[in-house]
């Protein structure tokens, strides 16, 4: 049965006055997952700080919020919920009489507050004989009707503005019943309609509001280390490898699935890279001791630190503090990251470490190995780490290392079978279509052209015909990230990684015979078809930017906009 749409908005509107703050918030890793994931499959972008987040249309264009417009969203997911049910059933009451989409927006705008009594009843009428034929309660119909009839006719009944046919109907009463400013915060009502009209979504809301509401609690803190008896651990850590073309968003891939820091620390490895920076090793750290002296730099500048002295102390690689970190913080999962994991020699990078990547169905390791005087000296001296490490050096259940890999990439490094047996594997592949600057306008060969179709093409060719290329050499959309697009500089790294990388020794077979150094390649790419694209017309016509036509159906909204704005 429907709810009373009036009532059900005074008492959500009152449960915000009476619950929210403006105090900072830092959302959950679940909420940005979640909603991260749910932008990027309606081709938007999403990227997050501790207190705020950055949002990336589908044009390429940016929206900076602070993270308590999702909370603010979040108390209005059940009214958005039942303002969708209550569209959803007038359509379907006026479809069998106004079947056109311009015959019901009519109906809709001359119903809007009317006090046309005959046009009234006939709603009823229709209503009633609709929820007669559809609806598993019977005794309540006429209570039905009359709330369908007030959605239609009265708008102030459930504090509407825009005509129920919009697709922005939900915008008005959302940001009334908030009291914030239309101009200014519109996209908390876009929030709450996303959150409200996707079931995971509307359960990590549903947790955000669970969560408690004062800031000191409401806050993640920063890290701190859990010196108290043992609690439930957190189980479920993985070892994982995302792999892909350069540019199809693995990095970002890890970072909305695992969070970031301070439960999340991030490694690159290089070909110098080695297992004393990943696990740690004795250095030489400068002291200083307190005198009276007066000291002065090469370049004369006072020195006040004091006597300088150099002291040797065991400093801890990434794998072990967040190896540290995850023992002693057993309600959280922590995460270890590791870019560009096979740039060095894996295997020699992890040394006796390569023991405990075998994993028990919790998540620990099923193995431990003992560690060396130097690191067990270090360990030692954690207080409360003693008790998890007293049968050797394990990896807890709650933590995870992952990282991402391009196999693409000249002088990476073999992994062998061992090592990779020991992770999960997920292939992220090249997706064109929803990248946010898909349709992003960049200049080729004397004509505006879209990054999304001239990278489609060039996959295309390198693929197809006598290269037939493996697609971890091809071009994944990000690439050129959307702050790029448009760059001389970022077309040049394509250009460049298109030379060298993956046509060195075929570029006859790709570019066009006219090509004859780097320097022609980039000079000319404005201005001629340096990659032979646009020899067939439907490549013509597939990648021109295209005049955009405005539909009847928006050409109404925008004077409904200018009539609404000139009433106000």
């Amino acid at each position: 049965m429907l709810n009373d749409l009036n009532q059900l908005a005074l008492s959500l509107q009152q449960k915000y006055k009476e619950e929210f703050n403006s105090n900072e918030i830092i959302l959950s890793d679940n909420f940005k997952e979640a909603y991260g994931s749910y932008l990027r499959n309606n081709s938007q972008d999403i990227a997050y700080t501790k207190y705020t987040a950055t949002i990336t249309s589908a044009g390429n264009l940016k929206m900076y919020i602070p993270n308590q417009w999702f909370r603010a969203a979040a108390f209005m997911c059940p009214y958005i919920t039942e303002l969708i049910r209550y569209k959803s059933m007038a359509e379907n009451v006026v479809t069998p009489y106004k079947t056109s989409g311009k015959d019901k927006k009519q109906y809709f705008t001359e119903m809007k507050n009317t006090e046309d009594q005959e046009a009234i009843e006939e709603f009823e009428s229709w209503a009633s004989e609709y929820l007669e034929e559809n609806s598993d309660d019977l005794e309540n119909i006429e209570t039905e009707v009359q709330y369908l009839t007030s959605f239609v006719t009265d708008y102030e009944w459930w504090f509407g503005s825009k005509t129920i046919d919009r697709g922005d109907y939900y915008v008005s009463p959302v940001l009334s019943l908030l009291g914030v400013v239309n101009a200014s915060q519109s996209y908390i009502a876009d929030i709450s309609y996303n959150l409200a009209s996707n079931h995971t979504l509307t359960s990590v809301a549903e947790d955000m509001l669970d969560a408690a509401v004062d800031n000191e609690e409401t806050l993640v803190p920063e890290f701190e280390f859990d010196m108290g008896m043992e609690v439930l651990r957190k189980k479920g850590g993985i070892n994982e490898i995302v792999y892909g073309a350069p540019g199809t968003g693995k990095s970002r891939y890890l970072a909305d699935k695992y969070g970031q820091p301070p439960l999340t620390r991030r490694v690159v490895f290089h070909s110098e890279y080695s297992y004393y920076d990943f696990v740690g090793v004795y250095k030489p750290v400068p002291v200083y001791k307190d005198t009276e002296d007066s000291f002065k730099t090469n370049d004369g500048e006072v020195f006040v630190k004091g006597e300088p002295y150099i002291d040797y102390r065991f400093i801890p690689g990434p794998f072990i503090q967040v190896l540290v970190e995850a023992w002693l913080d057993p309600e959280r999962m922590h995460t270890l990251l590791i870019e560009e994991i096979n740039r060095a020699d894996s295997a020699a990078v992890f040394g006796e470490v390569f023991q405990l990547l075998d994993r028990d169905i919790d998540g620990s390791s099923e193995y431990t190995f003992q560690p060396s005087e130097d690191l067990k000296a270090y360990l030692n001296s954690i207080e409360g780490l003693q008790i998890y490490l007293k049968n050797g050096v394990a990896i807890p259940s709650n933590m995870n290392i992952v990282a991402t890999m391009n196999s693409a990439d000249q002088g990476v490094k073999p992994m062998d079978s061992a090592f990779k047996r020991r992770w999960n594997f997920h292939y992220v592949r090249i997706n064109i279509k929803g990248a946010v600057h898909e349709k992003a306008e960049i200049q080729y060969a004397g004509r505006k052209v879209y990054w999304g179709s001239l990278v489609d093409l060039i996959n295309r060719k390198l693929s197809g015909g006598t290269l037939r290329l493996e697609e971890d050499k091809l071009i994944g959309p990000y690439f050129i990230k959307p702050d790029e697009v448009g760059k001389k500089r970022a077309i040049d790294k394509l250009l460049l990684y298109l030379w060298d990388d993956v046509l060195r020794h075929s570029r006859d077979s790709f570019f066009n015979s006219n090509i004859g150094s780097f320097a022609d390649l980039s000079e000319k790419f404005d201005t001629e078809d340096v990659l032979d694209l646009m020899q067939i017309p439907e490549n013509i016509e597939y990648l021109e930017v295209k005049v955009g036509i405005v539909t009847t159906e928006e050409e109404d909204e925008e004077i409904e906009d200018v009539e609404e704005s000139e009433n106000v």
